[in-house]
């Protein structure tokens, strides 16, 4: 064993010596400890909620939704399809669909809704997997009656349950006597849930044809939706559709069309990382405050290593050895912490939150890159902090050290 490394050890934790220097060597453990902890738990908490986030919008919207400036919406659009299905390579989903403002009533109430008609072979809506009742069918009954997947809010709201007949009035411009919407009966065929509060409480889904003719778009659709197979690199795949298709069509990406979800995401996750931080940094200068005392402690020793030969840089690389084993010990102790209290939060739930936040729980997504960033720039800021402290035992006269007492 390396003799400095050996002192360095005794230095730290003999029983012999102060107990007072044993005594802030663990309080400064510690420090680095809960500071990683914490760093951990709060990266792990705001990445799960950017996933979970970005799992529930592109699950309901899609990420790329193509719309026209015309107002009849996209004529022939099994043609723009075909060509988008030849130039773009990564994508691995495409539907088209409708969608428009109307008003939903059973018995004595009313609520306002968004309906969109969808073609069930190719639709790329996640509320196929998150029906709680019923069963995922929008295939019209017959010439009267068309089926109807509504959100768990709506269906809470409006008290409907699956097999429930309700009556829709397809909105085209403001209702008048001259402008009277179009009605349709359905019938409700499923309920879903995403989690999403905001869009379980207005969008209802059934079959393209139907809202065809409820709002009088003919062949024409709305919009088109895609998926591609990489999301982060969906802005790239914006571009290459705009000079595809190029005028009267836009397409934009899931992150532009809810622009202040996200950046509500962003801003929660922006500064946490940060504010953080400062408490690494303070348990690093513990260190350096550890590091002193323990030199006005071990004067007479360093007096002694001197005399029977330790240079200088000897001298330094113990006082650094002694810094290093506390920030060491303080990280593998708070990565421990850190990732168990997270993964005991991801299998058991013990938090709950309220609904303004888009999800039941906390959700925890850990990311190792980012637990080993954590670990190094926290052993790169002890090693920093140890230098001044250790410098500054290197400079020690023999004599002096000697007689100090």
């Amino acid at each position: 064993m390396n003799y400095k490394f050996y002192i360095a050890k005794r230095f730290l934790f003999s029983k012999k010596d102060s107990r007072f220097v044993s005594f802030i060597t663990y309080i400064s453990i510690l420090g680095i400890t809960l500071g990683v902890a914490v760093l951990i738990i709060a990266i792990s908490i705001l990445s799960g909620f950017e996933k979970e986030i970005l799992d529930k919008v592109s699950g309901l919207v899609s990420h790329i939704q193509i719309h026209s400036f015309k107002n009849e919406g996209i004529p022939d659009y099994s043609l723009v399809i075909d060509t988008i299905k030849k130039s773009i390579p990564e994508q691995r989903g495409i539907s088209a669909y409708t969608q428009r403002e109307a008003v939903i009533r059973y018995k004595e109430n009313v609520e306002g809704i968004v309906l969109k008609g969808i073609l069930l072979e190719s639709d790329l809506s996640a509320a196929r997997f998150r029906l709680i009742k019923g069963e995922f069918n929008v295939t019209p009954v017959d010439t009267i009656f068309s089926r109807l997947i509504i959100g768990d809010k709506l269906a809470q709201k409006l008290n409907l349950e699956p097999g429930n007949k309700v009556i829709i009035f397809g909105l085209q411009g403001i209702p008048s006597p001259f402008n009277a919407p179009k009605i349709k009966q359905f019938i409700i065929s499923g309920i879903y849930e995403t989690g999403l509060r905001d869009y379980d409480d207005i969008l209802i889904y059934t079959d393209l044809e139907t809202t065809q003719k409820l709002f009088n778009l003919g062949n024409n659709v709305t919009g088109i939706e895609m998926n591609i197979e990489n999301v982060d690199k969906v802005e790239e795949t914006v571009s290459k559709l705009k000079i595809l298709l190029g005028y009267p069509f836009y397409p934009r990406s899931l992150f532009k069309l809810y622009k202040g979800l996200f950046t509500w995401v962003e801003l929660q996750k922006a500064p946490t990382p940060v504010i953080l931080g400062l408490i690494i940094l303070v348990a690093t200068f513990n260190i350096i405050g550890t590091l002193l005392m323990m030199t006005l402690e071990k004067t007479h020793s360093i007096g002694i290593l001197k005399s029977l030969g330790a240079s200088k840089s000897d001298i330094m690389k113990i006082f650094i050895f002694d810094g290093l084993i506390i920030g060491f010990i303080g990280i593998v102790s708070g990565t421990m912490l850190g990732l168990g209290l997270s993964l005991l939060e991801l299998k058991y739930r013990f938090f709950s939150l309220p609904e303004i936040y888009y999800m039941k729980n906390v959700p925890i997504f850990i990311i190792p890159e980012y637990i080993v960033l954590i670990c190094i720039i926290t052993f790169i800021l002890v090693f920093l902090a140890t230098l001044i402290p250790s410098y500054l035992a290197s400079k020690f006269e023999p004599v002096k050290s000697l007689r100090f007492n």
